[in-house]
């Protein structure tokens, strides 16, 4: 198991992940981590990983979950397909904002939107607000992200059926490019 420090969402954040594959730094790739899968890009990969080194000395528990960390895994490198996909969300992703700020402006709510994380999937917002979250805001988040997810669910449906699963296709739980029928993809079509 290989491992390597990647960037991950709008904050920037530096996690630890585990590859079976070597993975060359400043590549995108995609992250199954516990929120579910996403895009990252490779920072550099972790040394001093004694296991990896052939030392035979015992780890603590606390060194084993640096080691082996839990919840985030590269898949593989991000492809064209989910280049693409990137920027299809992005645009969906940048209404959201627009939306969710004009409602914020035009409610009582003292919270402002700083950004917003969405997975690969298309089907998750993560709203980062700077303030207290009251319950105008939280109502208008909730009805937002129900919104986008809604669009994103009806564009996505009618691609699987022309483009094949999306995120893992070609994976072992996907289908599509390795040329086989669709194993591990409810309702794609393929």
């Amino acid at each position: 198991m290989i491992h390597y420090f990647v960037r991950i969402g709008v904050l920037g954040e530096i996690r630890l992940a585990s590859a079976l594959a070597p993975v060359q730094r400043g590549r995108r790739v995609v992250v199954r981590s516990p929120r579910g899968i996403e895009v990252a890009e490779v920072i550099s990969e972790r040394h001093g990983d004694s296991k990896r080194h052939g030392d035979s000395e015992q780890l603590s528990d606390r060194e084993s979950s640096v080691v082996d960390p839990p919840g985030y895994r590269i898949v593989r490198p991000t492809t064209d397909s989910d280049e693409l996909l990137v920027a299809r969300l992005e645009r969906y992703k940048t209404q959201a904002i627009e939306a969710c700020r004009t409602r914020l402006n035009r409610s009582a709510s003292g919270a402002m939107l700083l950004d917003v994380d969405q997975l690969l999937d298309g089907g998750t917002l993560r709203m980062h607000f700077l303030g207290t979250v009251d319950t105008d805001a939280q109502r208008i988040a909730d009805e937002i992200a129900e919104e986008y997810e809604s669009v994103v669910r009806t564009n996505h449906l009618s691609d699987l059926l022309t483009d094949g699963c999306g995120p893992e296709c070609g994976t072992t739980a996907g289908c599509g490019s390795s040329g086989g029928s669709c194993a591990g993809c409810s309702g794609c079509g393929v």
